[in-house]
């Protein structure tokens, strides 16, 4: 499936780790990190390396979440405490009751303060948590409607890491040290692009003009209208946190300034190898009742993270800023309910799931039931919310050898169909250009 992304689904550069039951089992990267002449470069394309990082978009939403359930863990963060406990500040414009699950559950519409924030405020920690603090809230009540918090999602739990540890620790910095560091992947995951990081090992996005996307029906309906049309929308300035450029586009991501910048809702660089290690670490956590454990979590942290997304109170699913029905809980996306219908919701994996997919086609996460971790990243950035092709079909072979494995083994067989069932999205794009599904299956 990795080589048919090159073949036939128009990849440039990627790279796909999957772990199962705690060892590496895929490590595949390949194609290129640049797109040489046409691109921002003349000269030819540079191999994707091994080493190679690329803007992960919105999967760093999951690794801040993950940082945030360590701290959980350790006792400084109660999910379910007022935020304005650890964070005075944040009490203000009606915020005094809001709890931490109901920010990073999406369900507090504090994702698109308008005017926005900007690069130079996210470069001052005092700065960027006064502007947070201050912000207002979409709907009135927390949880009567949830809102994806394209951007600044990362910034609210960086705000309460540094709240909560005694070296006022960013999330960038708390990943680094308390996630990347025992894992020893230190030079392989970064929130935050140290200026030491040199250029050549960096993969250079590739994605259409902004106004190209109003052409494309594969986002949900109207999304590219408000986003790109409609600044004024709660859709438009979510992903306009900071606004930066007249059309928001994938490439402004590309700029030295932009990654070097803590986004922990949309800038991390990492590799496939990093993002799979650190979900193995939380799903062999889950499955060896703690024995390894190296990023010390609990298991009311890991039982938080496994607990299925719930609805809002007044508009169920419906996310009123992916305008599409989208279950998030504790900063992750969750599969949807097990009795819904094929195609309506992104079943990545059992309930007990958890992950976060990145704009243009990323995607990391773990499944405690079939015992895997799995990451996928590149650079050519596609057009689907979650779910792209490419992604989903290296996903799919990975369900079904898991499968073959688990009938050899005598276990309960996977749900396989709702497993390589994809959105109805992406089902639809596959049905116009067949080309673009997983490859036959073979043997079950």
């Amino acid at each position: 499936e990795f080589i048919q992304n090159f073949r036939a689904r128009g990849e440039l550069g990627a790279a796909a780790c999957v772990y199962f039951r705690g060892e590496k089992v895929v490590d595949l990267w390949g194609g290129y990190r640049t797109l040489g002449n046409g691109g921002e470069s003349t000269a030819p394309p540079a191999p994707w390396k091994e080493d190679t990082l690329v803007n992960i978009f919105s999967t760093t939403k999951g690794i801040s979440a993950l940082a945030l359930a360590m701290q959980h863990s350790r006792g400084g963060i109660d999910y379910d405490e007022k935020v304005c406990k650890y964070w005075p500040e944040f009490a203000q414009n009606g915020k005094e009751s809001v709890t931490v699950r109901e920010v990073i559950d999406h369900a507090t519409g504090i994702g698109g303060p308008s005017p926005p924030i900007t690069l130079e405020m996210l470069r001052d920690r005092d700065a960027t948590n006064s502007f947070l603090a201050a912000t207002k809230m979409e709907w009135p009540v927390p949880g009567h409607k949830k809102g994806y918090m394209a951007i600044l999602v990362g910034n609210y739990i960086s705000s309460l890491i540094q709240m909560t540890t005694e070296t006022n620790q960013t999330v960038g910095e708390y990943v680094r040290e308390e996630m990347c560091r025992p894992l020893q992947i230190e030079d392989e995951l970064f929130i935050g692009l140290p200026k030491e990081v040199p250029d050549n090992r960096l993969a250079e996005l590739d994605a259409r003009q902004a106004l190209e996307n109003l052409l494309i029906d594969t986002f949900p309906k109207d999304l590219m209208q408000k986003m790109l049309l409609q600044p004024w929308t709660y859709t438009a300035r979510s992903f306009r946190n900071p606004r930066l450029s007249l059309m928001p586009s994938m490439t402004n991501f590309n700029s030295r300034a932009v990654r070097e910048v803590e986004m922990p809702g949309a800038n991390g660089h990492a590799t496939s190898r990093a993002l799979a290690q650190v979900y193995s670490a939380a799903e062999r956590a889950i499955n060896t009742n703690g024995l390894a454990n190296p990023l010390g979590f609990s298991k009311e942290s890991l039982d938080e993270l496994m607990k299925p997304a719930k609805p809002s109170h007044l508009t169920g699913w419906y996310d009123e800023v992916l305008l599409m029905e989208c279950p998030l809980a504790l900063g992750m996306l969750k599969p949807g309910p097990e009795n819904a219908e094929g195609g309506r919701f992104c079943n990545f994996g059992s309930m007990k799931a958890f992950g976060t997919p990145g704009a243009g086609g990323s995607f990391a996460f773990c499944d405690p039931v079939s015992e895997i971790a799995f990451a996928y990243t590149m650079n050519r950035c596609g057009s689907f919310v979650f779910e792209d092709p490419r992604e989903f079909a290296i996903r799919t072979k990975v369900f079904e050898c898991t499968q073959k494995i688990r009938m050899k083994d005598e276990m309960k067989p996977l749900p396989l169909d709702r497993l390589t069932t994809p959105h109805f999205l992406t089902q639809r794009e596959i049905k116009r250009y067949p080309f673009l599904a997983p490859l036959a299956r073979d043997g079950l």
